[in-house]
């Protein structure tokens, strides 16, 4: 697997460096136990031109996703198209969800 070629400049870069690297993991995962996760591109014009791609992956509490930088779709590759829609959840739901699976192992 190549790695990516994104620039980085500031701390939230990093952060979100080790968020996307994290979030590809957690898909991998899913994959794994048989949860559907994927990537999709977003559809729209409210989000920055080199975050349109999107991690998707669909926990039992609900979806979950993650926008990531075109200089690190590489780490994405692996991942299939994802051909459902964004259910609307917000950061606060998202992380509901997430907490709520893990309280239930």
């Amino acid at each position: 697997m190549k790695t990516d070629n994104c620039v980085i400049e500031t701390e939230q870069d990093k952060v979100y460096r080790e968020r996307n690297r994290l979030a590809a993991l957690c898909g991998v995962m899913a994959l794994k136990l048989g949860f559907k996760a994927g990537v999709k591109k977003h559809q729209g014009d409210d989000f920055k031109k080199d975050r349109e791609n999107i991690i998707y992956i669909d926990l039992p509490t609900g979806q979950i996703s993650y926008h990531i930088k075109d200089c690190e779709l590489n780490i994405f590759e692996i991942f299939p198209d994802y051909n459902d829609e964004f259910d609307g959840h917000d950061f606060d739901e998202k992380y509901k969800r997430i907490l709520e699976y893990i309280k239930q192992h």
